[in-house]
Formats: structure tokens, C-alpha cells, sequence
């Protein structure tokens, strides 16, 4: 009896290998299928401006802002210049790299630009937008608390949109941004935004460049880098906000 027993499990031994072999290439070939699908369903911008920039045209367009886009112009930078179409600068903000807000004295008192900032701070959130933040003749904390100006539009605007335009300024008055103090010359303070931006864009542009030998692969860095390695930034007007 001993030897047809021996003969069984010199049978059913490989058998049981080749069983599990299958196995688990089945499984690696569902994984390989589920990661492939993962990854053709998260989400993807496809850039067109490398900045967009959300302003006040009742305060700034004449002054503040169109220095800005002279400057940027200057040294390059696409900026996405809007139309007077209202749904166009949606599209453009998830068509751009960087998304500036430009908070001054009036940007509250629009509607339109309160839904700019909702939808720059969604595509923050999900397509990992920077997102700077420029005090313009405001504080961080005017923003980030509502005050002033900031408060009128927020007491008549219906619930639903009121609540979305307080948690966008609260988390985009949040970030590291630029804040232009009273005495500090506008002339360096554009010069500082500018160059904040040029250097985002060029480590962005470092990071998803190939080395020898490889294939260019996106490298996608958290935002909080602009609140960025606090000693790589010396500019005397930048912000980081309390926490």
C-alpha cells in the first residue's frame, strides 16, 4: 500500500504547483488590468496658460493688474487674458498651471470673482493646481475671516453659494502667498510675484524633464511647496500664514 500512496502524491504534487503557478498569474493580471484602469480614470489636465490670474476689475485693472501682466508678459509667462464670456475663465482656470488670486478691497464685493476662487480651489484639489494668494491693500486675515468688504456679498448671496465662497477665501487666505505691506515699493513687489512664478514654473519644469536614458515621467509636488521650503525663499513680502 505504501507504494501506490507514494506513487498519488508524486502525481498530485506538481499538480498542486501548477495550481497555484495559475493562480497567481491570474492575479497579477488582475492587478495589472485594475491598475491600468485606475489610472486611465483619475484625472488630467491638459495645459494651455501657464498662469491664470482671478482680479477685481472695479479696483485693479487700470493699476495693479495690468502692471502684473505686463511684467509677466515680459519675462514670458502665458497668462490667459479674459474674455466677456463668464463660463471661459472656468475653463481656462483648469487649462493653467498656476492660478493667482489677486485680493483687494473689491474682490469680495464680486460674484463673479468668489466663483473664480471656488473653482480655482477645486482644481487645486483635485488636480493639485498651485495656487498663489497676492494681498493687494487687504490683510491675509481680512480674507481669511471675512471682514470689511469681504463680509457685505457674503450677507446677500443665497446659502448655498455663500458657504462655498467662505470655505474658498478662508482656504486660499491659508496658503503661503505675497502681501504687499504699506511703504514697500509696488514696482519690487510685482517683481517678486514674477519671479516667484518663473521659479515654480522652471521646477516644475526640471522635475518632469528625463534624465539620460529615461522616459519624461510627470512628477507632481503638493502644494505646500509653495507654502514652500521656508529658506528657499528669501523675498521680503512673502507670507506664511499663522497657524
Amino acid at each position: 500500500m505504501a507504494r501506490p500512496f507514494a506513487l498519488s502524491l508524486s502525481v498530485l504534487v506538481p499538480l498542486l504547483f501548477l495550481s497555484l503557478g495559475s493562480a497567481l498569474q491570474l492575479g497579477l493580471s488582475v492587478g495589472t488590468m485594475a491598475h491600468s484602469v485606475s489610472q486611465e480614470n483619475s484625472p488630467t489636465l491638459t495645459y494651455e496658460y501657464e498662469v491664470f490670474v482671478s482680479f477685481s476689475a472695479e479696483d485693479t485693472h487700470k493699476s495693479f493688474t495690468c502692471h502684473l501682466f505686463g511684467a509677466l508678459d515680459r519675462k514670458g509667462i502665458h497668462v490667459y487674458k479674459s474674455g466677456f464670456i463668464q463660463t471661459e475663465p472656468m475653463k481656462a482656470i483648469e487649462k493653467s498651471r498656476i492660478a493667482v488670486a489677486v485680493f483687494s478691497k473689491n474682490y469680495g464685493n464680486s460674484e463673479w470673482c468668489l466663483d473664480e476662487l471656488v473653482k480655482i480651489m477645486e482644481c487645486k484639489r483635485l488636480f493639485n493646481q498651485r495656487v498663489i494668494p497676492i494681498f493687494y491693500d487687504v490683510s491675509p486675515s481680512e480674507v481669511r475671516k471675512q471682514k470689511g468688504n469681504f463680509a457685505e456679498v457674503l450677507l446677500n448671496g443665497s446659502g448655498d453659494k455663500v458657504n462655498s465662497w467662505r470655505v474658498a477665501l478662508t482656504d486660499a487666505a491659508n496658503l503661503a502667498g505675497l502681501h504687499l505691506k504699506p511703504f514697500h515699493l509696488e514696482s519690487e513687489f510685482l517683481e517678486e510675484i514674477v519671479e516667484s512664478i518663473w521659479k515654480i514654473l522652471k521646477d516644475e519644469e526640471s522635475a518632469t524633464a528625463p534624465s539620460r536614458g529615461q522616459h519624461s515621467v510627470p512628477i507632481i509636488t503638493p502644494q505646500n511647496d509653495f507654502s514652500l521650503r521656508h529658506n528657499e525663499w528669501t523675498f521680503p513680502f512673502f507670507f506664511f500664514p499663522k497657524t
